[in-house]
């Protein structure tokens, strides 16, 4: 289950998402489930973080860094130019 805090940060823009994790780099980030589909979510921090079972359907991941994302079961028909899986 997503943490409803963390999606509403990510929904509000990249930018304050990114800063976010910059100054949380030890915060855990459940995003589970999560429906972020049509999303713009370039180059977004999402390292480390719980995406299983969530929807990416045609987001924007483009130089995204997934980099030890929990994807299993995640819809990841998106844009992932450049992204770092």
């Amino acid at each position: 289950m997503a943490n409803e805090e963390q999606l509403k940060l990510l929904k509000a823009g990249v930018e304050g998402w990114n800063k976010w994790r910059k100054e949380n780099p030890n915060e855990e980030i459940y995003l589970s489930g999560a429906n972020l589909s049509g999303i713009d979510l370039r180059k977004v921090n999402l390292s480390e973080a719980d995406l299983h079972d969530s929807n990416l359907f045609n987001a924007d991941l483009q130089d995204a860094d997934l980099r030890g994302a929990w994807l299993s079961g995640a819809n990841l028909r998106a844009h992932l130019l450049r992204a770092d899986l």
